[in-house]
């Protein structure tokens, strides 16, 4: 029995852009030919209605809405079923039960934020929770920071905020997601962007985006899955 890569979006934080990331995610891996399995946890079931109608929606990705009690019985059940090669975990904008089920049974933990204060100030607290989470398993945490609706031209604010992530030592992607109009229209069209229209300068921008985001987590992930099954932690 394969066991499933997983990989957690997670923010105490509504509108910092976890489902698009999910979103972003899910459809760069099947694009490489990996079976993506969404569970969206979020109150607003976005993920869900995004890839809710089944002619357009990518094949490769699958999305379930269990209750948040019973994610690990679902995650246990895919990852029994082979379902997926790799599991993607949209949860809700809150501190509940199910963000730290999630956290815990992730490979990855990625943490979107925008360059606002809030959303750094709450990348902060997710980031000690994960760190609380794992020393229960005497584990070493994995999570990244994932910049998101970055500004193309960098203002002062901008500056402030990279600042304050270093100060506060947060780990950071190096790849980022610009404020593009690809990533809006997932919603409306139900396709990332790799299955968009490549001649369209937002959708090849956005492709590139992605692509070094995958570059730069695959290794991570890689690692963590080894460390993971070292320490019994498979889901």
């Amino acid at each position: 029995m394969a066991t499933p890569t997983i990989i957690t979006c997670a923010s105490s934080k509504g509108g910092v852009g976890k489902s698009t990331t999910a979103a972003c995610l899910a459809g760069a891996f099947t694009y490489e030919g990996e079976s993506v399995h969404i569970i969206d946890l979020d109150s607003n079931k976005t993920l869900s209605r995004w890839f809710g109608d089944d002619a357009s929606r990518p094949r490769g990705i699958s999305v379930a809405t269990p209750a948040p009690s019973e994610l690990t019985e679902h995650i246990r059940d895919i990852t029994a079923k082979n379902a997926a090669g790799i599991i993607i975990i949209d949860i809700a904008g809150a501190y509940e039960t199910a963000m730290t089920v999630a956290v815990a049974r992730a490979n990855l933990t990625i943490i979107p934020a925008t360059l606002a204060e809030a959303d750094v100030f709450e990348a902060r607290k997710v980031a000690h929770l994960i760190q609380r989470i794992y020393a229960r398993f005497k584990a070493r945490p994995l999570y990244r920071l994932l910049l998101t609706k970055v500004q193309p031209l960098k203002s002062h604010a901008q500056h402030h905020a990279y600042n304050e992530i270093k100060r506060l030592k947060l780990p950071i992607l190096d790849a980022m997601l610009v404020q593009r109009a690809a990533y809006e229209e997932i919603g409306l069209s139900g396709l990332p962007p790799h299955y968009g229209d490549r001649k369209r300068q937002t959708i090849a921008a956005a492709i590139k985006d992605l692509d070094n985001l995958l570059k730069e987590i695959k290794p991570l992930i890689a690692i963590a899955k080894i460390e993971t099954i070292t320490e019994g932690r498979i889901a």
